[in-house]
C-alpha cells in the first residue's frame, strides 16, 4: 500500500508533467478538441500561385467484402484531412494506386485566394 507521501509524489509528478504538455505545442493539439478542416480537391488550374505545402498521401482499405471504389473514396477522404493537417487548404489529386488498399496521392497547396 502507497504511503501518504507517495501519493503526494505521484501527484505532483503527475501535475508538473501537465504544466509541461501545455507548454509543449504538440502536446497542445493532442490535447485540444480542435479539428482540422480537410483541404479541399481543385485542379492544377486552380492552385496557380499558391505555396505547395508537400506531396500528401490517404489511405483506404476495402470491406470484407472488397468494395475496391469504397476504398478509393476513403483513401481519397484520408488524403483531404491529411492535407488539411498540414495547413494546406487544397489538393491537386496526382493518381490512385491499388484497390482493395488504395492510396490516394496529391500534393498539398496553401492558398491565400478563396
Amino acid at each position: 500500500m502507497m504511503t501518504h507521501r507517495a501519493w503526494l509524489l505521484v501527484f505532483a509528478l503527475t501535475a508538473l508533467a501537465a504544466l509541461a504538455a501545455c507548454s509543449n505545442p504538440t502536446a497542445q493539439k493532442v490535447f485540444s478538441t480542435e479539428v482540422t478542416a480537410p483541404a479541399t480537391l481543385v485542379s492544377a488550374a486552380e492552385v496557380v500561385g499558391c505555396r505547395l505545402v508537400g506531396e500528401v498521401t490517404g489511405y483506404g482499405e476495402a470491406s470484407k467484402t472488397g468494395n475496391a471504389p469504397l476504398a478509393r473514396i476513403t483513401a481519397r477522404d484520408d488524403l483531404l484531412q491529411r492535407a488539411g493537417n498540414m495547413g494546406a487548404n487544397f489538393v491537386v489529386l496526382q493518381e490512385y494506386q491499388g484497390n482493395r488498399r488504395a492510396m490516394a496521392i496529391g500534393k498539398a497547396y496553401k492558398c491565400t485566394k478563396s
